[in-house]
């Protein structure tokens, strides 16, 4: 499978080819998926970090140090 990626503005229902894919790709059956690049912007202005430093964890307070009791299943964990 050959991937080819562009950027081009919808009209009316209508996509537009590129000059250049349009002699490889002209008779041939595409898949085509469509990723509106305005929105993606919005949502990826966070970065992974700053979502993971919100994310807490609930356990006992000894849990990295007995994290294998507690795995384990050991009763004086």
């Amino acid at each position: 499978m050959n991937a080819i990626e562009f950027q081009t503005i919808a009209h009316d229902g209508m996509l537009e080819i590129p000059m250049q894919y349009r002699h490889a790709l002209d008779g041939k059956s595409v898949r085509v998926l469509l990723v509106d690049s305005q929105s993606g912007a919005d949502e990826g202005s966070e970065s992974l970090f700053a979502r993971l430093r919100r994310v807490r964890v609930q356990g006992p307070s000894d849990l990295s140090v007995n994290h294998e009791s507690y795995v384990n299943g050991e009763p004086d964990a």
